[in-house]
């Protein structure tokens, strides 16, 4: 038997607990019937915050993600992919429904991208290549609606998961002080989650990158704070990390608040 006060006075785990109810209270199964002959086949790995399959289409392998974001951000992501692609990033490509429509109610069909999370040193100097390379190509690119940098946070309040008014004020205060603290770093596109399960290693080598739904231009350093290898100096590496924890404990606190209090913990060096 569950004891009831128990779970009504656990914190942070009842708050994921309830956040997870509803989803599954107001979720609805997934409608594909806009691909014609399109399976799903299991669940993907990884997609945290979005419901993600392995599909087959004409007898590919194909990603079936249906998004939470609304239709102009979502419309952002594809243009960005699509942009990326072209110029000779190894991404998703998007395949759209028979009326030719790239999404439907939020579901989003894309080509698989095969290979395995970097296992080397060098092969993580590689993904670091790639995402530098993105920033140096999109320093001009349009922000995605809804999204502002960390810099901006603190007149806008809220970005991608974001919310400052559900973060208690002192720990909302320190967040902003960490980013106001990062105004020499350069904003451009990021990937935003470039860890070891969005990443693509092919038979080749060459890097691919999935799951763009936290992309957005923001600062660069989001990207490179966590990777298998140090890319910056000793000092800016140090930052970089303390920028990351505050935006992670931001950007979870009502979505995966577990996550979000350890990563807040961290940048009080717990």
């Amino acid at each position: 038997m569950i004891e009831l006060s128990r779970f009504l006075w656990d914190g942070p785990r009842t708050i994921a607990v309830v956040i997870r109810v509803i989803d599954l209270l107001t979720s609805k199964v997934m409608d594909i019937t806009a691909w014609s002959g399109l399976e799903l086949v299991e669940p993907a790995t990884g997609g945290r915050r979005n419901e993600v399959w392995r599909g087959r289409l004409a007898g590919a392998s194909v990603a079936v993600r249906r998004s939470r974001r609304p239709a102009e951000s979502l419309a952002w992501e594809l243009d960005l992919l699509e942009h990326l692609g072209n110029a000779g990033f190894r991404v998703p490509v998007t395949v759209p429904a028979e009326d030719g429509r790239r999404t439907v109610d939020g579901v989003v069909v894309q080509t698989w991208l095969a290979g395995r999370p970097p296992s080397s040193s060098a092969e993580w100097v590689r993904v670091a290549d790639v995402l530098q390379r993105l920033h140096a190509s999109t320093a001009d690119h349009r922000q995605r609606p809804g999204c502002m940098t960390v810099r901006e946070l603190g007149a806008s309040g809220r970005s991608v998961d974001a919310d400052l008014a559900a973060i208690p004020p002192e720990e909302a205060e320190q967040m902003l002080a960490v980013f106001e603290d990062h105004d020499d770093v350069p904003t451009a596109v990021v990937h935003g989650d470039p860890g070891p399960s969005n990443i693509r290693i092919d038979a080749e080598g060459t890097v691919g990158l999935i799951d763009w739904d936290e992309s957005r231009v923001d600062l660069t350093w989001h990207d490179l704070a966590n990777l298998g290898v140090q890319i910056l100096g000793d000092d800016d590496h140090g930052r970089a990390q303390r920028l990351s924890h505050a935006w992670e404990a931001a950007n979870g606190w009502t979505t995966e608040p577990e996550y979000a209090r350890r990563r807040y913990r961290l940048l009080n060096g717990g």
